[in-house]
């Protein structure tokens, strides 16, 4: 299950005939959900996953491509708290 809170990133890998995919990654998830044939892409928006946007916005702040923690962040924590109260992910189950 692929979730994006960007619409256009949704209609690109449902558009499964599109043949100009200059980005790679697109073209390549498109490959594979294509042999995979049980797959299903969500647009979720950002107001209803505020751990995602939360974890997005603090990557763009840390100086290293990786961060290993022992325990999530405080503020993580607070983000799933609310998405759970919004029922954001019910949906899946």
């Amino acid at each position: 299950m692929i979730q994006t809170d960007n619409l256009e990133v949704v209609q690109a890998l449902t558009d499964l005939g599109l043949e100009d995919l200059r980005i790679i990654v697109l073209r390549k998830t498109q490959h594979i959900m294509r042999f995979k044939r049980q797959w299903r892409i969500n647009h979720i928006p950002r107001k209803q996953n505020l751990v995602a946007d939360r974890l997005v916005k603090l990557s763009l702040n840390w100086k290293s491509t990786l961060q290993v923690f022992d325990e999530a962040l405080k503020k993580i924590l607070e983000f799933l708290q609310k998405d759970k109260v919004n029922d954001t992910f019910m949906h899946l189950m």
